[in-house]
């Protein structure tokens, strides 16, 4: 893998180098309400570590007594967020967790952004019919080399995951990881089985089969039957798509806009994080999504090779089951979440069917009340409980 590290203005803050010191402010005004409520024998500490790569909060709980959860702990966010999307969580899962991580993924939060100069990610020529209800094969691609193009840009991640713990002399820990975050944290989880005890999926992308997959074999010019409601299917597949600007621009698109994309996105913020008490989070995100320089180009190009204008993974989760090797697994979705649902608990399912994982207690999915994507953020509470409960 060829990636080199985007030459950055930094400055020094309690004697850490950050990139952005706006962002650094926006986010120590969260923590600053966050450390009054941790638990007296929690300690804090926020550092870049992997190379001076990677911002890392890490929270230690110095308590003499057993607790409930004594492995190390790593939370994931999900895509154009970090850390801080966990941050009503901290209290709670630092008094029941003994070391509990949280990390900025590189190109988000206040962590570096790696540039990278993958090839451009092929996968087959799909066509579909009118009626959306056949499809088939028109052009096939290498598959075999797009997988490994496809490693490349996983790698961007989980490379650094790699980097963290070693940095931090972990071996095995628990990982939990949200959205885009849950993406990675499974393939983490079975690129490197060794190091992994239990492992988390809150609402994941990338969780559905689908006939974009590079796994499938699909004969040339033979029609399909298109199913746009079983995402265990190969033949699965959206009828919809992000616009081609907005794909490839994604929060760009509002800087484009000028003082109506600022609007905008303060608008969708107060609407969508409305949960969230105080302002400081949501002065956080209006500066991730418009106020800062620009989001990074090298994010916006690995999101958009690793999947599909469908919001679909060209190397699904469901498509690699067999390579997990966690003790246990949770899936995790708020009531009123906008991602599938259905796919997670197939997963559950095919774990306890096919591959002896007893369902509650090596594999559970777990639906959070009063919350949608965001679960963490809408039912702290609920959300930090059963995360406990699940790495007990």
């Amino acid at each position: 893998m060829s990636t080199m590290v985007v030459d950055a203005a930094t400055s020094t803050t309690d004697g850490v180098a950050v990139t952005d010191p706006e962002l650094k402010t926006l986010q120590d005004k969260i923590m600053v309400k966050v450390k009054t409520m941790l638990p007296g024998s929690v300690t804090s500490d926020n550092s870049m570590v992997s190379n001076h790569s990677v911002n890392q909060w890490h929270f230690h709980n110095t308590s003499t007594k057993p607790l409930p959860v004594e492995v190390p702990t790593l939370l994931v966010h999900g895509y154009a967020a970090s850390s801080m999307a966990f941050h009503r969580t901290f209290p709670m899962l630092s008094k029941n967790i003994r070391d509990l991580y949280a990390i900025d993924l590189p190109g988000n939060g206040l962590s570096t952004t790696p540039e990278a100069d993958f090839p451009k990610l092929r996968t087959n020529k799909m066509e579909f019919n009118k009626e959306y209800s056949q499809v088939k094969l028109s052009k096939r691609v290498d598959t075999e080399k797009e997988m490994g193009t496809l490693h490349n840009y996983e790698d961007y991640y989980l490379d650094k995951i790699e980097q963290w713990r070693t940095e931090n002399h972990i071996d095995k820990f628990n990982i939990v990881g949200h959205s885009f975050g849950g993406y990675i944290s499974f393939k983490y989880a079975i690129r490197h089985p060794e190091h992994v005890v239990n492992m988390g999926l809150i609402s994941p992308l990338g969780m559905e089969r689908n006939v974009y997959s590079l796994n499938n074999d699909f004969k040339n010019d033979t029609e399909y039957p298109v199913t746009v409601d079983d995402p265990s299917s190969v033949y699965y597949s959206r009828n919809f798509k992000v616009p081609s600007f907005l794909f490839n621009s994604q929060l760009n698109a509002l800087r484009y806009l000028g003082p109506v994309g600022g609007t905008l996105a303060r608008k969708y913020i107060d609407r969508a994080y409305a949960t969230v008490p105080g302002t400081e989070y949501r002065d956080y995100l209006y500066y991730i999504f418009y106020k800062s320089d620009k989001f990074p180009k090298t994010t916006i190009n690995n999101f958009t090779n690793m999947f599909t204008r469908n919001l679909l993974a060209k190397d699904p989760i469901l498509d690699n089951l067999s390579s997990i090797k966690a003790r246990k697994v949770m899936l995790m979705y708020g009531d009123h979440d906008w991602m599938n649902g259905e796919a997670g608990y197939t997963m559950a399912q095919e774990l306890a069917e096919s591959h002896n994982y007893k369902p509650r207690s090596a594999v559970d999915f777990v639906q959070v009340p009063d919350a949608g994507h965001n679960l963490f953020l809408d039912n702290p509470d609920y959300f930090s409980k059963q995360v406990v409960a699940f790495l007990s």
